[in-house]
């Protein structure tokens, strides 16, 4: 796999260096591997230049359900008879030749 050039600032990667305390927004990062979401990246600290390799997940892009989410539907799956007391009349409708 390539390994991909320097790049200036650490895009998302908070908090400070463990040995000097400068901010890893100065940091150089370098992807080393990536996996769908999840990144490995070698990062060059700005102020003492220690390396080090941190790990990025990007979050998941869909809402979580909250529990209040999952009440609402119970209750209304109580008390509907049909699929018409759950959805807009032209929510049913199917397109033409499905």
């Amino acid at each position: 796999m390539p390994i991909r050039p320097l790049v200036n600032g650490a895009e998302g990667l908070t908090g400070r260096c463990k040995a000097c305390g400068t901010t890893l927004d100065r940091a150089l990062v370098r992807e080393v591997r990536h996996y769908e979401e999840t990144r490995l990246l070698e990062v060059t600290c700005g102020g003492c230049e220690r390396r080090f390799l941190a790990v990025q997940v990007y979050p998941a892009s869909v809402d979580a359900l909250r529990i209040e989410d999952v009440a609402e539907a119970a209750d209304q799956l109580g008390w509907a008879r049909s699929l018409a007391d759950l959805f807009e009349p032209g929510d049913l409708d199917l397109p033409d030749g499905a």
